[in-house]
């Protein structure tokens, strides 16, 4: 009987368009309150940079933080409505675009404070220059400024590709440096189920072929933990057939949405550390048990094995859960953890993942 192939969509994170562009998002939260601090900070700079003492440093420092705050705001929230179009295009075209549309509105900006403050007859406060001095003054240290800034983002960006390129690099190592010994062992068991009980013999080809189509896509594609739990529980079978009774699985994760999106074979390598470990070397076997949890937006995973009372296969070399470690932070930019801690002769690790919802606009 043949086993039913599904086709489960995938969700490849290389192909986000906008994760290309150099700006960060200025239509978040974060970014805009950033932009108000390091305004404010820019505002006690220019009204300290004196050196004489002035009684109304004071009032100095109220107007040139909400002239500063004006700019900031209005320059932010024209990046955030160019973000969609500067996205199709080269970072160098968008620098320059970001930097003009700066200037623009620096431009605007000294322009209506200028005509505002002769509008209202309080132009004694820039008594000291001319219309033409007010506008050059701003937009050489505006420009400067958004020099600097649309260069700090940049040299960020260029980091950012860099560290991700090298994460892929070692995760690409610790992948061509998994343990042989689970095929070998699978294909022994094919083999010795092939006159017996051919049809058995079928089902573990098609898993193992599974599990592997999986095991070498891209480190960085997603799929629903539905398709996750599938493939896990297809390695388990594998495992059954060659240690029989001695391996029990124990899996209790109905609480997890099957929509959840995770890296493909986030589970598996925890599975096969968890037999390899605790459960191969003991004679009678043991006990692994999957703990699935859903809470505050976030997906609790915990595996525990009994350990086996072999020191060498007890200890391991840990590559498992490096490799682990490396894709979470790929993933999750330090918003995902992984602990492991032993207790009463049984070994735990427990992951916790945001929790993202699988939308099918985001699917390739």
């Amino acid at each position: 009987m043949q086993r039913k192939k599904t086709d489960t969509p995938i969700l490849n994170q290389d192909n986000s368009k906008q994760s290309s562009l150099f700006l960060p998002n200025f239509c978040s939260l974060k970014m805009v309150f950033s932009v108000v601090i390091i305004g404010e900070l820019l505002a006690f700079i220019l009204t300290l940079a004196p050196m004489r003492l002035e009684h109304q440093r004071w009032n100095d420092l109220a107007l040139i933080s909400l002239f500063i705050q004006w700019n900031g705001m209005v320059g932010s929230a024209s990046l955030c409505l160019l973000r969609p179009v500067l996205t199709r295009y080269s970072n160098q075209f968008a620098a320059v675009v970001s930097y003009l549309v700066l200037l623009l509105s620096i431009t605007l900006i000294s322009e209506i404070t200028f005509f505002v403050l002769q509008y209202y007859s309080v132009e004694e406060m820039i008594a000291s220059v001319t219309h033409w001095e007010f506008l050059i003054h701003n937009l050489l240290i505006g420009g400067i400024i958004s020099a600097l800034a649309l260069r700090y983002f940049y040299i960020q960006d260029q980091w950012r590709v860099k560290m991700e390129a090298e994460s892929c690099t070692r995760l690409q190592l610790l992948q061509a440096r998994i343990r042989p010994h689970f095929l070998f062992n699978s294909m022994n068991t094919i083999a010795s189920l092939t006159r017996t009980r051919p049809e058995t013999a079928e089902r573990i080809t098609e898993d193992l072929a599974e599990l592997f189509r999986m095991l070498f896509k891209s480190d960085h594609e997603m799929i629903p933990w539905s398709r996750e739990l599938d493939l896990c529980q297809r390695y388990i079978e594998i495992e059954k057939q060659r240690l029989g009774e001695r391996l029990h699985i124990s899996w209790q994760v109905k609480s997890v949405p099957g929509d959840a999106m995770v890296p493909a074979l986030l589970l598996q390598p925890l599975l096969e550390n968890a037999i390899f470990h605790g459960i191969e070397p003991e004679i009678n076997g043991g006990e692994v048990k999957v703990i699935g949890q859903f809470r505050n937006r976030q997906l609790v995973l915990t595996v525990q094995n009994s350990n086996s009372q072999n020191l060498v296969h007890r200890q391991g070399n840990k590559m498992a859960l490096d490799n682990i470690r490396e894709r979470l932070i790929t993933h999750y930019d330090g918003q995902a953890r992984l602990a492991c801690h032993e207790e009463d002769d049984i070994y735990y690790v427990k992951l916790t993942i945001p929790y993202i919802k699988h939308d099918k606009k985001d699917v390739t």
